[in-house]
């Protein structure tokens, strides 16, 4: 019984970590979306989401750098995604959801580089009925 009661308790020690590890993105707002285009400052590809930063010039001509999340690298990998696909200084342009609470901060829906070739980040758009319903009126 103790090495089965024991067994339960590292069990329960070394999951949960990964039961933390998984959240909701609420944090964004998805029904707004921000489009910027500019230049990949940095990647980061870890667990449990993979991140780019953009500089990106705004209206008034300054610097600004975004960041975006991506899903994990194994998501993105299982799309065709690898460690080069996005390198520091490419130019491209990004669609997102914005997060609520931070202006400089989005979940990538949609990365195009330079020609305009999309990259699947593998965030799917969220379907409003309501949205809908109401712009049919």
């Amino acid at each position: 019984m103790k090495t089965t009661l024991a067994t339960i308790f590292a069990l329960s020690l070394a999951l949960a970590p990964a039961a933390l590890a998984h959240h909701s993105q609420s944090e964004y707002d998805s029904r707004k979306k921000v489009e910027v285009e500019g230049t990949v400052s940095k990647v980061e590809w870890k667990s449990p989401h993979a991140w780019i930063h953009v500089d990106v010039t705004n209206d008034k001509g300054e610097k600004v750098n975004w960041h975006f999340e991506l899903p994990s690298p194994n998501t993105l990998m299982r799309r065709g995604w690898t460690r080069d696909s996005l390198k520091i200084g490419d130019r491209i342009k990004v669609t997102s959801s914005p997060a609520r609470n931070f202006p400089d901060i989005g979940i990538a829906t949609s990365i195009k580089d330079a020609q305009g070739k999309a990259f699947f980040t593998g965030v799917t758009e969220i379907y409003e009925p309501e949205a809908e319903s109401k712009s049919a009126k």
